[in-house]
């Protein structure tokens, strides 16, 4: 089966609108791998709306799964990511007005950038993943690094409004992971993730790691968080 993380950004935020503690996403986080999560996907940012760096950090010294850290490519993030020393840390971008959201690393940091900061993860055994759009043109800038994964992004698929561009996209996706297969890298998606996406995800070649955020938020508050993550491993592959 694919591996399932959990993206727990979401639950921080809705915690900052209640306040409230019972929604605590170490908790929350330490609850999934309970049930059955591979893997926890934390943003490290300097955002308010954020998972703070100390919780991140408790989050890293609980944690009995794969922890994948989301590092928007600024240079004063990669010290405290190398402080904090997750299994994998996935170089991303965000807008100056949505710290919140998370975009394919833009071309000219993957020329040009990327290359630079590299070693000082690897030499430190943290594998190197980077979120890039699923696009033949960008897997052959990436043939010059030296890096583990790619995270393709999915919103075109996830977020596609008929069937014609859900298809377009899907196979898109599908060449990209063939194509990064080719490169010898592991392949993650990411991006908007649905339950209703999981079958057809499942099907990409070479696929390891699917996450999902907020629907297993919206559907652990309609069946419970254990009902949640086995339905999605379920969709993923897993044995009942």
């Amino acid at each position: 089966m694919k591996r399932l993380t959990v993206a727990l950004d979401d639950i921080a935020r809705i915690q900052e609108i209640f306040g409230n503690d019972a929604l605590d996403p170490v908790r929350y986080g330490i609850l999934c791998e309970t049930y059955g999560a591979d893997g926890l996907s934390v943003t490290l940012t300097h955002s308010a709306r954020g998972i703070p760096e100390k919780d991140i950090r408790l989050l890293k010294d609980l944690r009995r799964s794969y922890l994948n850290l989301h590092i928007p490519f600024h240079a004063e993030l990669f010290k405290l990511a190398l402080s904090i020393a997750p299994d994998m840390v996935t170089f991303v971008e965000t807008p100056h007005n949505q710290p919140d959201k998370l975009l394919p690393l833009s071309p000219s940091v993957l020329n040009e950038t990327l290359g630079e900061v590299l070693p000082n993860f690897q030499s430190n055994n943290i594998s190197v993943a980077v979120l890039i759009s699923p696009d033949i043109n960008v897997l052959k800038s990436l043939s010059k690094l030296e890096i583990d994964y790619v995270e393709l992004d999915c919103t075109e698929y996830t977020h596609a409004t008929n069937t014609n561009d859900e298809l377009v996209a899907l196979d898109n996706l599908k060449t990209a992971a063939m194509g990064a297969a080719k490169l010898g890298l592991g392949i993650n998606c990411y991006g908007g993730i649905g339950y209703q996406h999981l079958a057809d995800l499942r099907q990409l070649p070479h696929l390891e790691d699917v996450t999902i955020g907020q629907s297993l938020i919206q559907r652990a508050f309609l069946m419970g968080l254990e009902k949640a993550i086995q339905e999605a491993r379920l969709a993923l592959g897993a044995r009942g």
